[in-house]
């Protein structure tokens, strides 16, 4: 178990190390949205305009390759 966290911990670093394809950045902006829409409550497959604007216009959402 503990093999395995720093493992994931290591390849993080790795992935904030280096530049993002596109596809990866739009993965990345994809599951943003459905961890944000869990977080408020809201079912990401049916949000408002509103909704939708405020995610966009989070930092997660800006810059999906910084963790945490």
């Amino acid at each position: 178990m503990f093999l395995y966290i720093k493992i994931k911990f290591n390849m993080e670093k790795i992935i904030k190390a280096t530049p993002l394809t596109q596809e990866e950045i739009t993965l990345l902006r994809e599951q943003y949205v459905i961890e944000y829409a869990k977080k408020k409550g809201w079912d990401s497959n049916k949000l408002s305009t509103t909704q939708l604007l405020e995610i966009v216009e989070s930092k997660g959402y800006r810059q999906p390759m910084i963790l945490g």
